[in-house]
């Protein structure tokens, strides 16, 4: 047996515990590395909680992320929009999304209170939201700062961070909300 693939399956092993903390909102069915969300009341589809084996140099450094979908069509225009957080003090930043996309959109992301408010409260390594032409839908992916799996060799490490019940909280409505930002915006395009 692969020394790596005991470590592997210790990883897969945590994202299976990091889903079951969220049992209450989101049913999941494994796929390889990543589970799929099923039996939910979410505004996202195809909601997925999967690892990427982000670092192999003296161990395994495996990530977190949520990524769903939002069906939409906006024409052919493809856009990248992502949160950045502005100041460098954790008390007093602010979230702001940014990128490739048109004015409005930006406005109204930066402009809803709940998905900010969301956003302030949460330690998030990240959002990211990319539309797709060709597949007519935004992919949303959501880094946050739980359910990593790190196995170090040296120093000898093993670390997994669980997410608390206000986090798993926070996680389940910030995908709601941004997604029905995202929905409305597009509806609201599409009547102009």
């Amino acid at each position: 047996m692969d020394f790596f693939s005991a470590i592997d399956r210790h990883a897969q092993k945590a994202l299976g515990d990091t889903a079951t903390r969220f049992e209450a909102y989101i049913k999941h069915r494994s796929s390889g590395r990543h589970l799929e969300g099923y039996d939910h009341k979410l505004a996202a589809e195809r909601l997925v909680l999967e690892q990427t084996l982000s670092s192999k140099l003296f161990g395994r450094i495996y990530t977190c992320n949520w990524r769903w979908q939002v069906p939409v069509d906006l024409g052919e225009q493809a856009m990248h929009l992502r949160l950045r957080y502005l100041g460098w003090r954790m008390a007093s930043r602010k979230p702001a999304f940014v990128g490739h996309c048109p004015a409005p959109l930006l406005e109204v992301l930066n402009s809803s209170e709940v998905l900010l408010a969301l956003c302030t409260a949460m330690d998030l390594g990240g959002i990211t939201i990319d539309y797709r032409a060709p597949d007519k839908h935004y992919v949303v992916t959501l880094r946050p700062n739980y359910g990593d799996f790190v196995w170090l060799l040296i120093p000898p490490l093993r670390y997994v961070r669980q997410p608390s019940v206000a986090e798993v909280g926070s996680t389940v409505l910030l995908i709601h909300e941004l997604s029905l930002v995202l929905k409305r915006w597009t509806g609201s395009q599409a009547k102009t």
